[in-house]
């Protein structure tokens, strides 16, 4: 009828409502009507912006833009800080190429998602935005993600809150002294950090005692990382240095988790993997596990590093170590001799390509519960084992040999032995089923480990998903950025792909 007036929303501007009358005009009245009527709704994430919408920052972005603009890439924000006002649960802010410095453009004071609403940080193109101003979260941030970034910011990041994932991102660098990390989790002064998840993401760079410290926290799931310990720390104490810590944190993972080739001088080096617990304060360390785990080419002269070590003044337990690769350290395995350490451990190969002049293969006298299990060790310049006992082992060309059900002497090497690649036993070989039960000896880690994206106690978490594993995930970009841009040249960086460096330590060539 004419005159009725009849109100719409309009389908290509969520938020805008037009009138009949407003129907009548140009399009371009409509255009204005609609940028008004968005800007007014996703301006500040309240309100209709609670719309799970799209927005931009580019370096060549103006912060002038409205909310409403720049969900359009051509009309972005300037900076990172002003993207994330724009964000409500369910958001996602895309962040153009380019290099994103000074406080305008650290990520910090961040936004929260909700359950099933994450908020999604992300690079338009993975690899092409680099951050150097930190990454310093709040103990209550949470449900964010973080994709496909190079954080390069010589202080660290802290990383805090709890259901937070992060997907490819470059962590590099670290400060050059005092007790701090390239990237740590969790804190002192909050007991609440919790269910966070990185997936396929690579850490490096001088600075900070450990590349990656979870203290803390707990129901952190470390999956698919690949970590290089590069110097430029020291102290005046002689606090230890590590890759991947997991101190006074309970029910954490670290799944196909790579760190090699931290054969540098270092200050104190202890180890590639390293596991402490100090005190039942602020947080216990239990209930820990490394599935499926790589530690190459670790050893620093300077100490006595291993590839994994329990360490600390308290008690731990129930940890599980299940198919690790501990090579060229000074020792595959230290159970700390201060505390009581429970641990169940199978499927484990350890040894040096060539035997140094100190090394054992399992070591330590703590009380505690142990189980070391389908052990290969070989060449160690002292021991196989020292303090400690296991079942099903093969020793070979080690200091001394020691005895136990189900022992092996003759070498492990080779076809028809089993040992041609370090992360895997060929079918068909003397090795594979030699273990208990008919299992194999050695470690088997040819699939990826945990569903993906999954955080600790979802279905498939810790699983084998049959996927494979090699060639590794996104090797091209690792060797980019952690050797090419980096200017590195040692270790698997004078190779000519990651998987081929691994599979080749023993010299047999690449299967993949």
């Amino acid at each position: 009828m004419p005159g009725a007036r009849t109100t719409y929303e309009a389908d290509w501007c969520p938020g805008a409502r037009f009138s009949s009358v407003l129907l009548l005009p140009a399009i371009a009245g409509l255009l204005i009507a609609c940028v008004s009527s968005a800007s007014d709704a996703g301006g500040n994430g309240a309100g209709r912006g609670a719309v799970a919408n799209t927005y931009y920052v580019a370096p060549t972005g103006s912060n002038f833009n409205s909310c409403a603009a720049a969900r359009n890439a051509l009309t972005p924000k300037k900076t990172i800080q002003a993207g994330l006002g724009c964000l409500a649960p369910g958001s996602t802010l895309i962040i153009r190429d380019g290099i994103y410095s000074g406080s305008a453009n650290a990520l910090g004071g961040l936004p929260n998602g909700s359950p099933g609403r994450y908020i999604t940080i992300k690079a338009q193109n993975e690899g092409k935005v680099i951050i150097t101003d930190g990454l310093d979260m709040a103990h209550t941030n949470a449900y964010l993600i973080f994709q496909g970034l190079r954080f390069q910011d010589s202080g660290g990041r802290a990383i805090l809150g709890n259901h937070l994932k992060f997907f490819r991102n470059e962590f590099k660098g670290g400060c050059a002294s005092g007790n701090c990390a390239n990237t740590g989790v969790g804190t002192n002064d909050f007991n609440d950090t919790a269910d966070i998840l990185f997936e396929d993401n690579w850490w490096h760079g001088a600075g900070g005692r450990y590349n990656l410290l979870v203290y803390n926290a707990n129901r952190v799931v470390v999956r698919r990382a690949v970590i290089r310990h590069d110097g430029g720390w020291t102290d005046t104490k002689g606090d230890p240095e590590a890759g991947l810590n997991f101190y006074n944190s309970t029910d954490c993972s670290a799944q196909n988790v790579i760190i090699l080739d931290s054969n540098l001088a270092y200050h104190t080096w202890q180890s590639a993997f390293y596991s402490v617990h100090m005190s039942d304060s602020p947080n216990a360390n239990t209930d820990n596990s490394w599935l499926g785990i790589i530690a190459l080419n670790n050893a620093s002269p300077k100490s006595d590093g291993a590839g994994l070590r329990f360490d600390g003044n308290a008690s731990q337990s129930n940890h599980v170590v299940k198919d690790a690769v501990l090579w060229d350290a000074f020792s595959g395995m230290n159970v700390s001799y201060h505390s009581s350490v429970g641990v169940t451990a199978s499927g484990l190969t350890i040894g040096q390509t060539r035997r140094g002049n100190i090394g054992v293969g399992i070591q330590g006298r703590s009380r505690g519960v142990k189980a070391f299990t389908n052990v290969i060790i070989a060449n160690m310049a002292d021991a196989d084992l020292s303090g400690v006992s296991a079942t099903f082992f093969n020793t070979f060309n080690n200091g001394s040999t020691s005895s136990g059900t189900g022992r092996l002497t003759s070498s492990p090497f080779g076809t028809r032995a089993g040992l041609m690649y370090l992360p895997r036993i060929e079918a068909g070989s003397a090795l594979k089923t030699a273990g208990s039960g008919g299992s194999q000896i050695g470690a088997q880690i040819v699939n990826r480990i945990g569903a993906a994206g999954t955080l600790r106690g979802e279905t498939g978490w810790d699983g084998d998903t049959g996927a494979p594993l090699w060639p590794f995930p996104n090797e091209a970009r690792i060797m980019k950025e952690m050797c090419t841009d980096a200017h590195i040249t040692r270790g698997f960086c004078s190779d000519t792909s990651l998987t081929h460096y691994i599979m080749n330590y023993l010299g047999n060539g690449n299967p993949y």
